[in-house]
């Protein structure tokens, strides 16, 4: 399908989502809202086909190496070595002290740093310094070394290679293990060895000329403090014959002028050649370096004396005399290579870089564990998809078979979305893929549960389905949107799998409200105009209730009180042991535990190999429901993470490639930044919606309820051994956009009781708690069962984030009911409000702006 055609018909079906809306006619909503959710299903399904090209799959799904690189200045260029000074024109007796030509009042210059600051303070009498500045990276960097850093992989290991920037001086690299077809890359450990070398070396090449008084002796001076006016003193590199620390087979450092002949940007190709003598690499220069190298080498052909340095990284690789002239911008260097290191020096020299990369972040996802953990999670999916159907045709019949039908067009059109703009498909997106059918079926909980209602007042079948719908729409929007914000936290501060997470999550939401809203109603339209629909049935669930919730109060705070004492007591406690990889750095590894591997071989072969003073190890058996096979983690410093793993390997504990994801601190300590900021960033958000959307008594009792569940929650999930982490950062907010979402319905209730009826506020709230509480049972009993399916069949690295979102439904089932509207009753009688007035007061106000003036 052309972009054109594309585009033509997601025009047309924009056109018909305006027309459903605008139309009165349920004769032309009929018609329309089945072409538009038949065309939307089939667009989505034509961008699906087939899906195992169209999906995007995500690093963890498809195997691969992830880095995270931070781009640094070498200290030569980071501290800089020219300063720009002013001519003031005062004393024409220093007019050359520091320029050749004769230098302009008011004008400024720059020079040396090593002349200023070496000259008399009569010379400087007559300038003024303006400014010395530290260069920093830039975007122009960052670029370069995107550029540059595609380049080498590509000719050097791989052909897939995405690098994204990151921030300002940080880039993102993703190399994905592709099997079969014409871009097939493995990614063994091999691979990842050549890439994490090929990424890390800065190539930072330079041509320098010896210093005229080059020797031994002027080094040794120099060493000892002396000053020769424009020189440097630099080391061979070790891997040369004169850098042999064992063996130096000529002096290891020579004495090279500080102005660099050739730049390294002046290289057009480089290559490794085998000779008589060994390996050797050809370079050919343009331009400026081809013009540089033939004037030079003319100038000191045949004086024996004076070399060419090329400098790569700032060590001397090759030095010799000029043995004639070299007029077409090619020369050889020659230093002893192996095969390896001079086809890598090849490719450096090739795309040499201005910054140099340091690795902060790895993580490694082997093909084998990938393709577990799509087995998992197709598992995991199918068994939530098949028991929410079971639940739905249970308990509301014929309903429920209706809702199957928006809950299929609702994941048609998921997945069509994503295959459409291409969004990467993780594992942590599964999980957003299941959290979204309990939220697709929490709409339809909402919509049947007033039906029942209606149905139950003598409306007819046509009458109360109206009237359902549009008494359950203000909730259903309220709920989604607070959900929604969570979700845009997400995406605005995560990164990696929780990104994956948040854009499924995301698209979940807004599918989820068009497959309640318009495709069910749809199927219900259609339904009444036969006239041989004229009943429905449902399962009864806790009906004719009569609970006091508000007089349970009492002992529900005791309760609550207690467990938030215990949770802030336990995190008290456990402090930084808390923490996981990505919040306190490190190294952990995962894998495949062989035949006969036990946790006390792996315990002894992984404290053999630690550091001393080294920090205990923290090693866990992970075996997933239905997996014969045991997969451990181990989880080490940092600096002991390669030594451990390649240990592990040769012991033969690990069968096939170790999973590893390894943090530096300082990235430890920005993701705990940016978890904390969006967590504080997702309640905020929600406190100021729920604030524009209900009265501040309604948002005081909201944001403390979810505030209790989130503090629950964190402390229960650390109690129960787990780390604190990404994923259950992604957790704690969809728990918050749950959490919320229970409590806004049955606050819509409560609003809608204080508006239509008369009578004490807490009676009225009594009876809104009751008459939502079928539906907050059912509601919460989907969720339940799709993440229980998560929980059970999704995986190791899944485990952790459905437990806590288990534990987060229980607890705000509990708070919407126990926590949110007593807080509301005691902050109404508190502050002595009128609640029913301040609700009437602002519908008349939004239907009357000036009333409130009159």
């Amino acid at each position: 399908m052309t972009p054109l055609i594309a585009f033509i018909i997601a025009l047309g079906l924009l056109v018909l989502f305006i027309w459903y809306f605008g139309s009165d006619s349920e004769r032309h909503q009929r018609y329309i809202g089945t072409l538009l959710a038949l065309g939307l299903a089939a667009f989505c399904i034509y961008s699906l086909s087939p899906p195992e090209k169209k999906i995007k799959r995500g690093m963890d799904l498809a195997g691969g190496v992830r880095f995270t690189l931070e781009l640094q200045l070498p200290e030569d260029v980071k501290e800089n070595k020219t300063v720009t000074v002013k001519y003031k024109g005062e004393k024409t007796d220093t007019i050359n002290a520091f320029i050749k030509e004769a230098p302009k009042k008011g004008e400024t210059y720059t020079i040396d740093l090593l002349e200023w600051e070496a000259a008399s303070k009569d010379a400087k009498d007559d300038w003024s310094e303006v400014k010395d500045e530290k260069r920093s990276i830039n975007n122009s960097d960052q670029n370069e070394a995107k550029s540059v850093l595609e380049r080498r992989l590509s000719s050097s290991a791989v052909s897939d290679v995405s690098i994204v920037p990151v921030g300002k001086d940080r880039l993102a690299v993703d190399i994905p293990h592709r099997e079969g077809g014409d871009n097939e890359q493995t990614i063994d450990e091999k691979t990842i060895n050549t890439i994490r070398e090929q990424l890390q070396k800065s190539a930072i090449l330079n041509l320098y000329l010896t210093h005229e008084q080059n020797s031994p002796d002027a080094i040794r001076r120099v060493e000892n403090g002396d000053f020769i006016l424009n020189s440097q003193i630099v080391e061979f590199d070790e891997n040369t014959d004169r850098g042999n620390k064992d063996n130096p087979t000529g002096p290891d450092k020579l004495l090279l002028q500080d102005k660099v002949l050739i730049n390294g940007s002046d290289v057009t190709d480089a290559s490794a050649v085998l000779q008589n003598a060994g390996w050797v690499i050809n370079i050919t220069f343009k331009g400026d370096g081809a013009d540089a190298l033939s004037r030079v080498s003319n100038k000191y052909k045949g004086d024996g004396r004076t070399q060419m340095a090329i400098l790569l990284d700032g060590k001397i690789i090759s030095a010799a005399v000029f043995n004639g002239h070299i007029p077409g911008g090619n020369c050889q260097i020659s230093g002893n290579f192996s095969e390896d290191e001079a086809k890598s020096l090849a490719v450096s020299m090739r795309n040499p870089l201005g910054v140099k990369p340091e690795i902060i972040f790895e993580e490694s996802f082997p093909p084998t564990l990938a393709k577990a953990a799509i087995a998992q999670g197709l598992k995991a999916g199918l068994t939530g998809i098949i028991l929410t159907a079971l639940f739905m045709v249970i308990f509301y019949r014929f309903a429920g078979l209706i809702a199957l039908i928006g809950l299929s067009i609702n994941i048609i059109l998921l997945f069509g979305i994503l295959a459409i703009f291409q969004a990467d498909f993780t594992l942590a997106g599964i999980a957003g893929v299941i959290l979204t059918i309990g939220i697709a079926i929490d709409a339809n909980v909402l919509i049947y549960e007033r039906l029942r209602e209606e149905k139950a007042s003598g409306k007819s079948i046509g009458a109360a389905i109206q009237s359902a719908y549009e008494k359950a729409f203000s909730a259903i929007f309220d709920a989604q949107v607070t959900t929604l914000l969570t979700a845009f936290v997400l995406l605005w501060l995560a990164e990696g799998a929780i990104q994956g997470f948040a854009t499924t999550l995301t698209i979940g939401i807004i599918v989820s409200l068009f497959s309640a809203l318009l495709v069910t109603r749809v199927c219900y339209n259609w339904l009444s105009s036969s006239n041989k629909f004229n009943k429905l049935n449902f399962t009864p669930v806790l009906a004719k209730k009569n609970i006091n919730f508000l007089g349970l109060s009492k002992i529900t705070k005791l309760v609550s009180f207690g467990i938030i004492i215990l949770s802030i007591v336990v995190l008290g406690v456990k402090r930084e042991d808390s923490l996981g990889i990505e919040f306190a750095g490190g190294q952990q590894l995962r894998f495949n535990a062989s035949e006969n591997t036990s946790a006390e071989k792996i315990d002894e072969v992984v404290n053999d190999n630690l550091s001393a003073g080294a920090k205990k190890p923290q090693i866990q058996p992970l075996t997933p429901l239905g997996q014969d096979k045991t997969i451990y983690s181990v989880r080490v410093s940092d600096a002991d993470g390669e030594k451990v793993k390649n240990a592990i390997s040769s012991a033969g504990l690990a069968e096939g490639q170790i999973q590893s994801q390894q943090i530096r601190s300082q990235v430890a300590g920005e993701m705990l930044t940016t978890s904390i900021t969006a967590l504080i960033a997702g309640l905020i958000a929600i406190f100021l919606y729920i604030t524009f959307r209900f009265e501040f008594s309604f948002a005081l009792g909201a944001i403390a309820a979810l505030v209790h569940d989130l503090i629950i929650v964190i402390g229960i999930t650390v109690l129960l051994g787990l780390e604190l982490n990404l994923i259950l950062v992604g957790a704690f907010l969809t728990i918050a956009g749950y959490s919320i979402n229970d409590t806004i319905v049955v606050f819509d209730r409560i609003r809608e009781g204080l508006r239509n009826q008369r009578g004490d506020q807490s009676a009225i709230m009594n009876v809104a708690i009751n008459s939502t509480l079928s539906r907050t049972i059912l509601t919460s009993l989907t969720t339940l069962l799709t993440v229980l399916s998560l929980y059970l069949f999704g995986g190791p690295s899944l485990k952790e984030f459905s437990l806590a979102i288990i534990l987060g439904v229980i607890v705000g089932t509990y708070s919407s009911i126990f926590v949110a509207s007593p807080i509301v009753a005691f902050w109404a009688k508190y502050k002595k409000i009128n609640l029913r007035r301040q609700i009437l007061d602002a519908e008349q106000e939004s239907v009357d702006p000036t009333a409130a003036s009159n």
